[in-house]
């Protein structure tokens, strides 16, 4: 997220960050919850920017302590990210090793860790100490998607700050800006706001074809044919997908859909998946079954949280819809 998009979308957030800054009145640690896409790490790059330019207009994103901040390459600087799924011990001791001596570039030294809430236990009381005793040249900025599942003494010790949620017309557009299908972008929209993500979602393929899939099923049964066919020639597609996520995700596609149907049926569509809807007389569909169909594929959406038989279930799911 750029500069102006973050001031435009998170404006509550950004003048509480800077008229602290403005002002001197900067706390040693922030604590930046919000959903991916929200701009909390962009806040906090800014931040560091503005605290370690030497421009008289911080921050210019300009000048070499930008670029290098952008880099994760200032002495001053320091960017904690997650190794897998965790952020481990070992990396806040060295972030507290590096912090420990003066800086060569700047009196002022900032930290950003990234999904905060991924600490593991030791990870997360080394992180305290050092909390407790805070430098006053040194600056945290925190970022999570749940702060509740951080430890309270943690976010005690931190200025919390809430990030809106980003509105998906925005996505859509920088999706539309870089050429992606106009269903492809209403659906991905769903999933996640951050155009990053987005985009690697989209280069792997997955979602393109999970939508022309649930697209002939949606056809074949809004035709009164048995949408099971469909699933059943290209169940490979599913059966070997192993991430969960990509399963509920599938169904999301399928209500997503069921949803426009139901929308057109009172003239207040949305035009999306136009190219399997737009010959269909809605005045005939059974607004009740749609409405059925819909209530069926979320109570499966739960069973998709546990270790479930896949083909077991999807043949249970299209032999209900």
């Amino acid at each position: 997220m750029k500069k102006d998009e973050l001031f435009k979308y998170q404006p509550e957030a950004m003048q509480l960050l800077t008229k602290a800054y403005e002002k001197k009145k900067l706390v040693h640690a922030y604590l930046l919850d919000g959903e991916i896409g929200t701009g909390t790490v962009e806040a906090g790059i800014y931040m560091a920017k503005q605290l370690i330019c030497k421009s008289d207009h911080a921050p210019c994103f300009t000048c070499s302590d930008c670029i290098r901040i952008d880099n994760h390459s200032h002495l001053s600087y320091m960017y904690i990210e997650p190794i897998g799924d965790l952020i481990k011990k070992e990396q806040i001791e060295h972030l507290i090793h590096e912090f420990s001596m003066s800086s060569l570039e700047s009196d002022v030294q900032v930290y950003i860790i990234k999904d905060a809430d991924k600490m593991n236990s030791a990870a997360a009381n080394s992180l305290l100490k050092f909390l407790e005793e805070p430098n006053p040249n040194h600056y945290a900025f925190l970022t999570t998607t749940n702060y509740k599942k951080m430890l309270d003494t943690i976010v005690s010790r931190c200025q919390l700050i809430h990030f809106k949620p980003i509105p998906k017309a925005y996505l859509m557009n920088e999706l539309k800006n870089c050429g992606v299908d106009k269903d492809i972008s209403y659906i991905v929209s769903f999933l996640t706001t951050d155009l990053t993500v987005a985009l690697k979602y989209i280069e792997q393929g997955k979602i393109n074809n999970l939508l022309v899939l649930a697209k002939k099923i949606v056809d074949k049964e809004v035709k009164g044919k048995d949408g099971y066919v469909e699933y059943f020639r290209n169940k490979n597609l599913l059966l070997e997908e192993k991430e969960k996520n990509i399963h509920r995700f599938f169904l999301d596609i399928l209500v997503l859909i069921y949803q426009e149907i139901l929308q057109r049926c009172t003239n207040d569509g949305n035009g999306y998946f136009n190219d399997i809807l737009k010959d269909i007389d809605f005045e005939k569909i059974d607004k009740e079954n749609i409405i059925k169909k819909l209530d069926c594929i979320n109570q499966f959406q739960e069973r998709f949280n546990y270790f479930v038989n896949l083909d077991l279930q999807y043949t249970s799911l299209f032999s209900k819809l």
